[in-house]
């Protein structure tokens, strides 16, 4: 589904062609219009490329009035892309594919970025996770995986997220330093919480979020 957020998107990145367009139209509403002053009855065509003309050269400057200062995904640079992401809806903004050995989730927008964690021995950060907050549940048991983030195959990051309780969640390292979950290590948790617990098993492990 094309949103309207993606379409200012595409009309900021293109918009020097589109006001080129623009100008096209205008020179061809300008000579409609003298051949209409001369007689002939084509004042819908003037009309039609006169509107075409003030579309184009007018939608840039909305396309930056509701998105200012947004970028393609693949314009943004590593930092801009970090701060990107929590700002985006894990539910309208991403989609999933889930494996037997692997689950990814990828922008909608620009497919290119996603996330991925693999079962498999080299996405294991630790098959023993030992934390108080980690082991603190009926089953104590936990286990460390490594989430990834690429961008049209490159590697860009990683974080670690802990599977807990018998894997009835998956929850963000908090950071060693404040001792609480920061934003972006929560949202890409919340990507992948396809059995909602996220929040309630945060609260369970006596963790909170910086909302810094």
């Amino acid at each position: 589904m094309i949103t309207a957020e993606a379409v200012c998107i595409w009309i900021k990145k293109y918009h020097h062609p589109i006001r080129v367009f623009g100008g096209l139209f205008f020179a061809l509403a300008v000579l409609s219009g003298i051949v209409w002053a001369l007689g002939y009855e084509i004042e819908p065509i003037a009309f039609l490329f006169s509107l075409l003309s003030s579309l184009c050269l007018a939608s840039p400057s909305i396309a930056e009035y509701f998105y200012p200062s947004r970028k393609p995904i693949r314009d943004m640079t590593f930092d801009e892309i970090l701060q990107f992401i929590p700002t985006t809806d894990p539910e309208k903004d991403w989609e999933g594919i889930t494996k037997e050995w692997s689950s990814e989730r990828f922008l909608k927008e620009d497919p290119r970025l996603r996330f991925r964690v693999k079962a498999t021995e080299d996405g294991i950060q630790n098959d023993n996770f030992k934390e108080r907050w980690a082991n603190r549940h009926p089953d104590p048991h936990a286990r460390g995986y490594w989430y990834e983030l690429f961008y049209d195959g490159a590697f860009l990051d990683r974080i670690v997220i802990v599977s807990v309780d018998g894997a009835r969640a998956d929850i963000p390292c908090p950071d060693i330093n404040t001792g609480k979950i920061k934003k972006y290590n929560y949202h890409v948790a919340k990507l992948f919480d396809v059995l909602g617990t996220l929040d309630e098993y945060i609260i369970r492990c006596g963790l909170e979020l910086d909302d810094s």
